[in-house]
This record gives structure tokens, C-alpha cells and sequence, in this order.
């Protein structure tokens, strides 16, 4: 009989306190990095949660490990208890290989090309409207082009896409910075 599950006044974390708060700190961390220059305010409150998520972890490793049981817990919980860092180490490698920007971006592919080809042309987009998976702030013509600004992408400038078919769009006064992406599409940010 495992005294531990039986012993009064003993706290011993549930699977899912173990699993779901990470699960959710890693989506949303996947979501606040899957727009160009990244959401920098949900990244600091994420990194809040990361912290305390990592603390918790922590705190119980070590009570768990200076029980009696120990050896008995570790054959027991060791899988559970090894999830929360596979999943750190598993989203710190999708955001360097760039995945969630390329999975948003490839999802919105179609609705971001059929709106670029509308605003080049001189069509209004709304403001405050979403194309595709992205909220956009506001969009304007460019020569050969269009751009778009993405709401809460980026820290002190303006951050978004450029739609230029005709290669790097022109850089007026130098405030403007591109980079290449994917065909016509360019990274875009505007200098603070």
C-alpha cells in the first residue's frame, strides 16, 4: 500500500495541474509569436505565467524528491512530471524555426493575397478588420503594392506585411524596413 496516497494532510498535485496550466502557457505563447515582430505585451504576461508555472514545478520536485516515498513517486509520476519541460523545450524550437508565424501565415495565405490585390487597386479596407487569422489595423497602398499593419505586432513600431509583387518595395526615407518572406510578401516594420 503507497502510504502517500493514504497519509493525512499529505499534498500530492493532480495530473492535470501538472499538464493544463503549461498546455495553456504554451498556446498562448505560440499565439502572441505567430505575428511579425511578435504581441510583446501577451509575451510579458505569458512570461509571468511561465515564471510561476516553473516555480510551482520546481517547489513540488523538491517536496516531492525529500520524501520518504521518493523512489516509489518516481516510478509513478516521473512521466507526468516530465511533460512540462518537454513542452517548454518543444515550443522554444518552434518559435525558433519561426512555426507559429508560418502556420498563421500559410492559413491566411489566400485571404491576405485576394485583400492585397484589392487594396493595390485602390479598395479601402475597414479599419480594426481581421484577413485571415490577423487583426489588421489598417492597410494602405504602396507602389506595386500593399501593406498591412497588424494590430499588437511589435513593440515601438509598426509592424505588419507588404504585398509587392514586383520585388522589394521602395523604402521611403529609410523608416521602412523589409524582408523577404514568402513570393511576393515582405516582413514590414515602420522605425518608431
Amino acid at each position: 500500500m503507497d502510504t502517500a496516497e493514504t497519509a493525512p494532510g499529505t499534498w500530492r498535485p493532480g495530473r492535470a495541474a501538472a499538464i493544463v496550466p503549461t498546455v495553456v502557457a504554451a498556446l498562448a505563447t505560440l499565439w502572441a509569436t505567430s505575428v511579425p515582430g511578435w504581441d510583446l505585451l501577451w509575451l510579458g504576461l505569458i512570461a509571468n505565467v511561465w515564471f510561476c508555472i516553473g516555480l510551482v514545478w520546481l517547489v513540488t520536485l523538491v517536496r516531492m524528491l525529500l520524501r520518504r516515498q521518493s523512489s516509489a513517486w518516481f516510478r509513478g509520476e516521473w512521466p507526468v512530471w516530465s511533460v512540462p519541460p518537454l513542452i517548454v523545450v518543444l515550443v522554444c524550437g518552434l518559435i525558433y524555426v519561426n512555426a507559429p508565424l508560418e502556420a498563421r501565415f500559410a492559413l491566411s495565405r489566400s485571404a491576405l493575397d485576394d485583400r492585397a490585390r484589392a487594396v493595390s487597386h485602390g479598395t479601402p479596407l475597414p479599419v480594426d478588420t481581421w484577413v485571415g487569422l490577423f487583426p489588421v489595423e489598417w492597410a494602405e497602398r504602396i507602389p506595386g503594392g500593399a501593406r498591412f499593419a497588424i494590430d499588437g505586432a511589435g513593440f515601438l513600431s509598426t509592424t505588419g506585411f507588404a504585398w509587392s509583387p514586383e520585388g522589394e518595395p521602395p523604402e521611403s526615407e529609410g523608416e521602412n524596413l523589409y524582408q523577404h518572406w514568402h513570393g511576393p510578401w515582405y516582413l514590414w516594420s515602420r522605425g518608431a
